[in-house]
């Protein structure tokens, strides 16, 4: 193995654009800025087009300038001295090959061109091929590419024996780059070891393409991740990450960069600024400084997603919608934050706060906060009463005031009318809800479930209070937001005796302090909790520390055992008959672990509690009834 010290390396952090052509411009204008200061530039794994495009990589025209993008930037390199590696679709060079869908073989690749030529990876194909292929969460890339496990299946060869690097000369030195993709660093759980396999194969730096999302804490999982590799090969670690957002039609996802040199003790060496769109460079040098990863506060993390989410959501918009929002604000925390989060995307001049009373159900203080939450802001505020819409309407299909269908049609005329005013304005119209409420189903379908973006969709209702406050106290720097709507408990005053009193009995906590449902709702969804977890955690007075909830709160909310599995089995069942409002969500935001949308896949089906489940329950309650005799 030669000592790579003085190795000049470039990561191009950069955007990824739905043309092709126009990703190839942007790659090629970096590397020509930096190619006097860098041997070798990287770029990032399938930054061609953008990754999450669903079956797009079926379309053949799309596909072909995908394949003319990789052509240009080989010829571009002939005018470069630096040898360029970027990631982008791979046909196999035989026609005959066909993937597993029939069609023509494509991999998820990674390219080396030096000089106007591709150089040959040993596999035998002009490219380095993905082995780890991810299919969780959003991902589903064995649905179109072929990896190098069934390469080596096919050739009846071992995986490792495929795990080459390419061999380059740099200014007159022969190296070894050992160049991967993505997934193929985090191989914890596979049985294959690419790095591993780079390293025992020559490998004398290890290069990974990555396109990954952002999420909590990402970072600092990878920096384990990696430091581990690096103990374990002794070599140098690059990591190219993208920037932006790219969505799969139900999630905005957003990828955060965060590029990063690794020393071979595993020691951060450089980092790219996280959400920057740059190229870092670096002369790889075992006295290089060490740095350390700054941390943000979880709730600035997840403001700065959601706004990334934002603007890729109205990125997709018609240019004539989308700088203009029209936003129903009821006096609550969820539409308060929509007003004030827009107007400091769009400006307050582009957005139009509108409050929508029915007759005396809404009180004075809730149409106050609303008025007043738009006067701090800029915000132009209209009133649009809505008794004759709602009456004509109860009137026509005989609903009775006070009714649970007479509350669905106040929200649906609401609704209704934010969407004819937003036409109206040449503006789109969000939806407010939050995690919980599409969870348990506290929303109408076609009434404040609908919109065309729903920023808070996978936020907890803590995480909304959270947001309030962020934004009041670092976004603004002033209370745009009145504390009164942050102090107000959930209302939806939809009947005229509950004005300000909200008919969904759900513990939602508070800025500072977790709620009992909403850390069921992140339980359930994003770590994939049962029933069973839920009650076996009770009965074992151990689900408090599991849920990060404080001491003795459930006995607080729950008297007796009883009411605990009542209120179980209540919410597991809201959760189960809310399926059929979900699969029909507005788009959101990916921010947490696993979100509803392409990333939580859910079929409409009943709830079905297991014989344990039931064994459980009645347990808890046998040991009470016990108890009290």
């Amino acid at each position: 193995m030669q000592d790579i010290t003085g190795l000049r390396v470039a990561m191009c952090q950069m955007p990824i654009e739905v043309d092709p052509l126009e990703n190839v411009h942007t790659f090629i204008n970096h590397a020509r800025q930096v190619d006097a200061t860098a041997d070798v530039i990287i770029g990032s794994e399938m930054m061609l087009a953008p990754y999450v495009c669903g079956d797009r990589f079926e379309d053949d025209a799309f596909i072909n300038q995908m394949i003319r993008a990789v052509e240009l930037i080989v010829m571009c390199s002939r005018h470069i001295d630096a040898i360029l590696i970027f990631g982008g679709i791979g046909l196999d060079p035989d026609p005959t090959k066909v993937g597993e869908d029939g069609r023509r073989r494509k991999y998820n690749a990674a390219f080396v061109a030096h000089r106007g030529q591709l150089i040959a990876h040993p596999s035998g194909l002009p490219f380095a091929v993905k082995t780890l292929l991810p299919n969780y969460r959003i991902f589903d890339d064995a649905r179109h590419f072929f990896d190098l496990r069934k390469l080596a299946l096919e050739r009846e060869v071992p995986v490792a024996s495929l795990h080459q690097p390419f061999t380059v000369t740099v200014r007159g030195k022969t190296i070894k780059l050992g160049v991967m993709l993505c997934e193929d660093m985090w191989d914890e759980d596979y049985a294959q070891k690419p790095a591993t396999n780079l390293a025992a194969n020559g490998a004398e730096i290890l290069i990974n393409l990555s396109c990954s999302p952002w999420s909590w804490r990402k970072n600092e999982k990878r920096d384990r991740v990696v430091k581990a590799i690096c103990e374990r090969t002794g070599l140098w670690f690059v990591y190219v990450n993208n920037i932006g957002c790219q969505n799969n039609g139900k999630n905005f996802i957003v990828f955060d960069g965060a590029s990063t040199v690794y020393r071979p003790d595993g020691q951060i060496a450089l980092m790219a600024d996280r959400f920057a769109w740059t190229v870092e460079c670096i002369e790889l040098d075992a006295g290089v400084s060490v740095e350390v990863r700054s941390q943000q506060s979880d709730v600035a993390e997840l403001y700065e997603a959601i706004t990334v989410a934002s603007n890729g959501f109205l990125a997709t918009l018609p240019s004539r919608l989308s700088h203009k929002a029209v936003i129903g604000v009821s006096g609550g925390i969820d539409s308060a934050l929509s007003v004030a989060f827009f107007a400091h995307l769009l400006g307050p001049e582009n957005v139009i706060g509108v409050n929508l009373p029915y007759k005396h159900f809404n009180s004075s203080a809730t149409k106050g906060d609303a008025e007043l939450l738009c006067a701090n802001l800029g915000v132009e505020y209209r009133v649009v009463p809505i008794d004759d819409m709602v009456d004509t309407l109860a009137l026509a299909a005989n609903i009775v005031v006070g009714s649970p269908e007479h509350k669905t049609t106040q929200a649906i005329v609401r609704m209704t009318v934010q969407a004819a005013m937003a036409s109206k304005e040449g503006a789109f119209f969000p939806c407010n809800g939050n995690w919980p409420e599409l969870a348990f189903g506290y929303s109408t379908l076609n009434g404040d479930q609908r919109g065309t973006f729903a920023p808070w969709a996978n936020c907890l209702k803590q995480d909304v209070y959270r947001l309030a406050d962020y934004i009041n106290r670092v976004v603004y720097e002033r209370e745009v937001i009145p504390q009164s709507i942050i102090d107000r408990p959930p209302m939806d005053e939809l009947v005229a005796e509950g004005a300000g009193v909200r008919a969904d009995p759900f513990d939602y906590g508070t800025v500072h302090e977790n709620g009992y449902h909403d850390q069921m709702v992140r339980a359930i969804v994003a770590f994939r909790r049962s029933g069973e977890w839920f009650l076996e955690r009770y009965r074992d007075g151990t689900l408090e520390r599991e849920l990060q909830l404080p001491a003795g709160h459930l006995a607080k909310l729950f008297p007796t055992g009883a009411a605990f599995v009542d209120d179980l089995d209540r919410c597991l069942r809201l959760f189960h008959n809310a399926m059929f409002k979900r699969v029909q969500s507005v788009p959101a935001p990916l921010v947490d672990k696993r979100s509803f949308g392409w990333d939580f896949r859910e079929s409409i089906l009943p709830f079905a509690p297991t014989r344990k489940y039931n064994e459980l329950s009645d347990s808890i309650r046998a040991n009470e009834l016990a108890v009290v005799e």
